[in-house]
């Protein structure tokens, strides 16, 4: 396995409210979107309630790609996360990057955060559940080197990915020839909006 240690770009955007995201990281620049910030730490995650695991995730291998061409998605997503998918990898194809491997058990760990912060009325990197990206994977047993997170608020997942692209930060992550596989979770809530999270990793 293995070593588990997290270099996490953290990145936050409200693409509905004029305000940033606060996050313990954040290097507050102009603009709707957090700064990304890079660190690295060998140390434990926070404990906190037990919650379900994720049986199997660090050893199951990544779904390979289901369809061809420019469509990248997979049957286990939502229609909106295969809508979200499809134009990060189309992204990166326009930028010259090949398209990040779509990994099913990550997909279901960024649908868990989406979830989260719906029902928990949060938005924010640090989940009152979970932690932080890296606590998350870790506590859920996803094996990684190196990840990052982009969450969104947004009317429709177009609109959140376009935001993500006009944010130096957020359009880093998704333009990065460092990750290997990526997932991605929405949750709507009850006026159809999403809330949107992005996990890369290698």
């Amino acid at each position: 396995m293995r070593r588990r240690y997290a270099v996490c770009l953290l990145m936050a955007l409200i693409a509905t409210q004029p305000h940033h995201a606060a996050t313990p990281w954040d290097a507050f620049a102009p603009g709707r979107a957090a700064a990304a910030t890079q660190w690295a730490s060998t140390a434990p995650g926070k404990h906190h309630s037990a919650t379900p695991s994720l049986s199997g995730a660090s050893n199951a291998p990544a779904e390979a790609f289901s369809s061809t061409g420019d469509d990248y998605t997979t049957h286990s997503l939502s229609a909106q996360e295969e809508i979200l998918l499809n134009l990060v990898n189309q992204d990166r194809k326009s930028a010259g990057l090949p398209p990040l491997e779509h990994d099913p058990a990550l997909s279901r760990i960024a649908r868990m955060k989406s979830r989260d912060m719906l029902d928990g009325n949060y938005f924010a990197h640090e989940s009152p559940t979970w932690g932080t990206a890296r606590e998350m994977l870790t506590r859920l047993g996803y094996d990684f080197a190196a990840c990052g997170e982009n969450i969104a608020r947004h009317a429709t997942v177009q609109k959140a990915q376009a935001a993500f692209l006009s944010s130096q930060g957020h359009r880093r992550n998704i333009l990065s020839a460092n990750w290997q596989r990526v997932g991605v979770g929405v949750a709507l809530d009850e006026n159809g909006h999403a809330y949107v999270t992005q996990l890369f990793a290698r």
